[in-house]
């Protein structure tokens, strides 16, 4: 147990710790068994985890103890955050941290309640020297709780370096029997470069995988790529004996047996936490698509897990290139994946009906402007509306020269509009070709078209947009300081893209206008006003209305890339509370920040700034405050902001709820009965930023408790028990915008 005695100490002895390897012959932090519910380097909003979260079986009070002899080098106390954590320097020079604890040893928390007594606040943190709070292997630390950011009762459990670095427990002492292999899902090929493609795509692809063995997988077929490409991976790990999903703990990437990636979660420094959203991919994660682990970098965005020197962008030669990918996990179970690229320029294909009968059609595909005979083909059946129905298969096919020939079920296809995708004998994938059979023309004139802008890494696509089929000739122009005319490729029945166009291309463009024509054209103009952060500072962008400013620095971005605002047609409705801007979508969404952007939004003169402040809509959580600085002055309000979201300024008037404490009004207590204050209190809207915000007194004596943001939850620890009489419990919150509520409880103590 800690010593109480070097603890009183005034002018202590220094007792130097040997700090030699211990060959990582830790014990485990907890006496319960080894169940881990996160792993090391997990990916968490703009952050990696950087420890182990350990399953306490949904209880809290569960034993803590020291992994291995050394000291308690700090502890601290917060409602936010590792809520009640130690830090402890271990004999080898290492760190060990445990957080989320329910308290301290007895000595421990004295320690706390004196500090806290002293600086007049709960949130503390306590700092010792080497050899005041000597412990030794086993002894315990605490209880473990869910204080802080806890969803829940668990241990988080850390190992950092001398250079106070997490390191990866699995690898470092901590490793659990395991005999699963990685389990590899999909991969995703990304476009690297303006004039690269994938399978006849200039946006993002993604692959199932196929898998042969036990260990083995594979790609589902050659993969057509042409330009600089890169390779993410969807994977997890399992553990012998648990039915949770982990994150792999490394993989490689070899192009030809020739390693050009490896990444291992071995260790990290907290000032790479943001890369996080260039590890894993943000951009398919923003779009569901799912997480994927990048097996690339991009100029500064190399963490402490990349390995080696190489950056794993694939730059290849015209011709075939074998892929290997191999898989590991903590006790170096592997797993592999391998395929074969097709280097070459993306082809075209044309194709025609050349016959039907009553039960089948026959169409020619042939390719257009390309030597290579067309050997195989994709077909997918569209609806009027333009929406995929079905995968067509062949009845029969036989080769023509160079064409392809195939046999289709005419009830499947008619009044359809059938996509055809190419394939000849090298690999090659063809662009998409769009073929009518009996399928409506959509009306050109009339039809309603939207307008998108993909930002890919280098680039960006533009995308028009409508529900239906087009066979008329499609253009878009862009409007501005210098005119643009920009070809459109037809992608799907109704969607049309440019190709990729470099972002300083979009500087000065005021309007979009997309031409549509046959015998007769249509012009429809779309509202486009880029600005363009190329590494400048305070690069500002303004919503149509002027009242939405979006404000970049040098370092928002990672690259240079296009940003500006559009206007939200149908918001997410406010639940209690009233919407009193314009809803505005700041764009790209989906496009990782490096660093903050400012957002503003000026408020409507008939409108006071009392209980208003600015939210964004978050997927999981709906609308959620952001920390608001007004300006009287210009009548605006903003705030720093990591990702881009809808953003809208807000009135919030209902004041949080308190309720279910105990003690209870005109409750009656033993002494005995009554050894905590525990209650909820909560706001639906704009929130509580932590205990600051809440103020319980006891008596007229102001109590410093703990507060649970994630269960909205009141405690307080009575210290001893409370004398006969009669109590008056007063509480009050405040929540982030400014709205208070109080609740008065007499008690007595029999």
């Amino acid at each position: 147990m800690i010593s109480r005695n070097i603890y009183r100490i005034i002018f202590p002895l220094f007792i130097i710790f040997p700090l030699q390897s211990q060959d990582n012959n830790y014990t485990w932090p907890v006496k319960l068994g080894k169940v881990v519910s996160s792993n090391f380097a997990d990916p968490r909003p703009r952050r990696f985890h950087a420890g182990l979260d350990i399953a306490t079986k949904g209880k809290i009070g569960n034993e803590v103890i020291a992994i291995d002899d050394g000291y308690v080098e700090r502890i601290k106390v917060s409602s936010n955050g590792y809520g009640k954590v130690l830090y402890q320097k271990l004999s080898d020079g290492k760190t060990a941290v445990y957080a989320h604890l329910d308290s301290f040893t007895d000595l421990l928390d004295e320690i706390i309640r004196v500090e806290q007594s002293r600086n007049y606040t709960y949130d503390v943190e306590k700092y010792f020297r080497p050899n005041e709070l000597i412990v030794n292997k086993g002894d315990l630390l605490g209880l473990s709780g869910d204080t802080g950011g806890a969803f829940g009762p668990h241990l988080h459990f850390e190992i950092r370096d001398t250079l106070n670095r997490p390191i990866n427990p699995f690898t470092n002492g901590f490793g659990l029997d395991d005999r699963h292999r990685p389990k590899p899902d999909q991969i995703a090929i990304l476009p690297l470069s303006t004039d690269a493609s994938i399978n006849g795509s200039i946006l993002p692809q993604i692959f199932p995988l196929r898998r042969i063995s036990r260990s083995a997988y594979e790609f589902p077929d050659t993969i057509h790529v042409f330009g600089k490409a890169g390779i993410a991976l969807s994977a997890i790990d399992e553990i012998t004996g648990f039915s949770i999903k982990y994150k792999i703990t490394g993989a490689s990437l070899s192009l030809d047996d020739s390693e050009k990636f490896r990444i291992e979660f071995d260790k990290f420094n907290f000032s790479q936490n943001h890369l996080m959203e260039m590890t894993f991919d943000n951009s398919l994660r923003r779009l569901n698509d799912g997480d994927f682990l990048r097996l690339f970098f991009t100029k500064e965005n190399k963490t402490d897990f990349v390995k080696g020197l190489s950056n794993g962008i694939l730059d290849m030669k015209p011709g075939y290139h074998s892929i290997s990918i191999r898989l590991f996990d903590h006790s170096q179970n592997i797993a592999t994946i391998n395929g074969v690229l097709y280097y070459a320029p993306p082809t075209k294909v044309i194709a025609e009906l050349v016959d039907e009968s009553e039960s089948s059609i026959s169409v020619l595909i042939k390719p257009d402007s390309n030597p290579f005979p067309i050997t195989d083909f994709v077909c997918y059946a569209f609806n009027d509306k333009g929406f995929p129905e079905r995968k067509l298969e062949a009845i029969s096919t036989h080769r023509d020269s160079r064409n392809l020939i195939v046999k289709l079920s005419r009830k499947s296809a008619r009044n359809r509009i059938l996509q055809f995708i190419g394939i000849n004998r090298l690999g090659g994938v063809s662009q998409a070709f769009h073929l009518q059979y009996g399928g409506r023309i959509a009306d050109h004139l009339t039809a309603p078209f939207g307008f998108r802008v993909a930002h890919l890494e280098k680039s960006v696509v533009l995308e028009a947009s409508s529900r239906g089929f087009f066979d008329q000739v499609a253009t878009l122009n862009l409007k501005g300081i210098i005119d643009k005319k920009l070809a459109l490729n037809q992608v799907r029945p109704g969607v049309f893209h440019t190709s990729p166009v470099n972002v300083e291309a979009l500087r000065g463009t005021e309007k979009a206008i997309l031409s549509i024509s046959d015998s007769t054209e249509r012009e429809i103009h779309f509202d486009f006003r880029p600005s363009i952060a190329d590494g400048s500072d305070n690069v500002k962008t303004f919503s149509k209305d002027k009242n939405c400013i979006l404000k970049v620095t040098s370092s928002t971005f990672y690259d240079s890339t296009s940003f500006w605002i559009e206007h939200v047609k149908h918001p997410i409705k406010v639940r209690n509370g009233r919407l009193i801007s314009s809803v505005y979508q700041l764009q790209p969404f989906d496009r990782a920040l490096q660093d903050t952007a400012r957002v503003s939004i000026k408020l409507m003169e008939s409108e006071s700034f009392n209980k208003k402040g600015l939210f964004y809509y978050d997927q999981k959580n709906g609308w959620t405050y952001l920390m608001t600085s007004v300006s009287p002055s210009d009548r605006i309000l903003s705030s720093p902001i990591y990702s881009l979201e809808a953003v809208a300024v807000i009135e919030d008037t209902i004041p949080p709820r308190i309720f279910d404490f105990i003690p209870g009004s005109k409750g009656h207590y033993a002494p005995e009965d009554l050894l905590m204050i525990t209650g909820k209190i909560e706001d639906d809207l704009s929130g509580i930023s932590g205990n600051k915000e809440i103020d319980i007194s006891l008596n007229g004596e102001k109590l410093l408790f703990d507060y649970q943001p994630i269960k909205n939850e009141v405690r307080y620890k009575i210290n001893g028990v409370l004398d006969t009489g009669n109590y008056l419990l007063k509480i009050s919150a405040k929540d982030q915008i400014g709205n208070k509520t109080e609740k008065i409880i007499e008690f007595s103590i029999n």
